[in-house]
C-alpha cells in the first residue's frame, strides 16, 4: 500500500510539474521576443517585440529619461502614472493610447500590454510625450530613441478650443455606441472636409454647412448640442492629432447605405462598424 501511495504521489508531483511548467512558458512566451533600446547612448532594459511593435516596461523608459519621474497606479483608471519633468503621463491598460500632459496619443491596433503584472507601452508612445525620435534597425534588432527630452505641448495649447467642442459633439451625436475606431473616421471626415476645397474650412462651417442641404443631421435635429460621451472627446482630441483611420468625405449608416447618393456617387472606402465611408 505503501509503495502505490508513493508512486502516486510521485506521478501527482510529475503532474504538476508539467502544468505549472506550461503556465511558465505560456507567460514568458507572451512577453515577446527581447530587443536592444537605446536612449541617446544609455541601454534600456526590458524592450521586447510584440506583432513587430517595439514594447518597454512603462517605468524603465519613463524613469531613464527623467530620473525625477515618480510612479502610481490607479486602479480605477487601470493604469499607471507618471508625475514627471514637465511630462505627465497615464498609461492605460488594454487601451491603444497613453495621455500625456492632457494630449492622447493613439496607435490604432497597437494595445499597451499588462504582462506578468508589467506594463508595457509602445516606445513610440513615450518617445513622442517627451518630443524625441524613435528609430527601428530591423536587421540589428535595436530601437534607438534619441534627442533632448523636451515635454510635449499641453492639450490646452496643442487642441483649438472651438474645434474641439464641436468636433467632439459631432463625433457623439453621430456615433454614440460605435466602436472607437469608427468614433475617431467620423472625425476624420469631418477634417478632412476642413483641408477639401468643397466644404467650408473649419470644423463648425463643415458641421453646419447646407450648401448641397443639411450634411449632419445631429446639427438639423439640435443633438449636435448634446454634451459629448467622454469617447467623443478622446476620438476628437485622437482626430486632431492628426490620426487618421479613413481617408473619407463622406459616411452613412448601413441601414441607408444602399441606394444612398454615397454609394451611387462616391467610392466606397471601408466599413467600421455601423458606419460605411466613402471617398
Amino acid at each position: 500500500m505503501n509503495t502505490c501511495r508513493k508512486a502516486l504521489l510521485c506521478i501527482a508531483a510529475v503532474m504538476l510539474s508539467v502544468v505549472l511548467l506550461s503556465f511558465t512558458c505560456a507567460a514568458s512566451g507572451n512577453i515577446g521576443e527581447p530587443i536592444t533600446l537605446i536612449l541617446n547612448n544609455t541601454p534600456v532594459s526590458g524592450a521586447v517585440l510584440i506583432d513587430d511593435v517595439s514594447y518597454v516596461p512603462f517605468r524603465n523608459l519613463v524613469s531613464t529619461i527623467d530620473n525625477y519621474a515618480t510612479f502610481s497606479w490607479d486602479a480605477r483608471k487601470n493604469a499607471s502614472v507618471s508625475d514627471g519633468t514637465g511630462v505627465d503621463i497615464i498609461a492605460y491598460a488594454g487601451e491603444n493610447y497613453i495621455e500625456a500632459n492632457g494630449r492622447i496619443l493613439y496607435i490604432p491596433d497597437v494595445p499597451n500590454r499588462n504582462i506578468n503584472g508589467t506594463l508595457y507601452v509602445p516606445v513610440r508612445s513615450i518617445a513622442k510625450a517627451y518630443t524625441l525620435s524613435c528609430k527601428w534597425k530591423a536587421t540589428e534588432k535595436i530601437a534607438h530613441v534619441t534627442g533632448l527630452a523636451t515635454p510635449i505641448m499641453s492639450g490646452k495649447e496643442f487642441y483649438d478650443s472651438d474645434d474641439l467642442y464641436w468636433l467632439s459633439r459631432i463625433i457623439s451625436a453621430e456615433s454614440r455606441g460605435e466602436p472607437f475606431k469608427g468614433q475617431i473616421a467620423v472625425g476624420n471626415v469631418v477634417l478632412n472636409r476642413t483641408s477639401h476645397g468643397s466644404f467650408p474650412d473649419t470644423v463648425y462651417g463643415v458641421i453646419f454647412d447646407r450648401k448641397f442641404g443639411v450634411q449632419f443631421s445631429p446639427a438639423a435635429s439640435g443633438s449636435v448640442y448634446k454634451a459629448p460621451t467622454e469617447s467623443a472627446v478622446l476620438a476628437a482630441k485622437v482626430a486632431l492629432e492628426g490620426v487618421e483611420v479613413v481617408d473619407a468625405l463622406y459616411f452613412c449608416t448601413r441601414r441607408v447605405s444602399v441606394g444612398s447618393w454615397a454609394s451611387r456617387n462616391r467610392e466606397y472606402c471601408t466599413t467600421i462598424g455601423n458606419h460605411v465611408f466613402y471617398y
